[in-house]
């Protein structure tokens, strides 16, 4: 599995969204996560994990923990992660359960949801391969071949 592109918002430390595009290394096939501490690597491990799984890197946390404190409260909580396997791509989309805004300024509670797709080579989405929080996880480790608990060891 190779990381593509990482979309994060409202998540770990990181209010609004932020982009890391792993394209920009080029060919490199190994990349090093480097910073001081408490500038969020392990978050964007976490977030590459959750993507994928709907657990965190180190299994400690859950998805709905992981809202950032910092967030504005209308700002949804999501983790989008293209990746590649071999020369197929993929796209999954992750929300943690959360509450957000709804009518009259209430809250309302929006449960973990998942989507997975495959993408074209021009970058466009080919199909909708899950729907399903489930389904999408059962699909991301037959394509992966790891559970989650395999894929953090790796």
């Amino acid at each position: 599995m190779k990381p593509v592109k990482l979309t994060i918002s409202a998540f770990g430390p990181y209010a609004g969204t932020q982009v890391i595009d792993f394209t920009e290394l080029g060919d490199r096939s190994f990349f090093l996560i480097h910073g001081p501490t408490g500038s969020g690597k392990t978050t964007i491990l976490d977030a590459i994990c959750f993507a994928l799984y709907g657990d965190t890197s180190g299994a400690e946390r859950k998805g709905e923990q992981m809202r950032s404190d910092h967030a504005a409260p209308g700002t949804a909580t999501e983790v989008t992660l293209d990746f590649a396997v071999g020369a197929a791509r993929y796209r999954i989309l992750r929300r943690p359960d959360q509450m957000l805004p709804g009518r009259g300024g209430k809250l309302r509670e929006e449960k973990h949801a998942a989507t997975l797709w495959r993408i074209a080579a021009d970058g466009s989405v080919a199909e909708v391969l899950a729907t399903k929080v489930r389904d999408a996880t059962d699909q991301v480790r037959a394509i992966l071949g790891f559970s989650a608990a395999e894929f953090r060891q790796v």
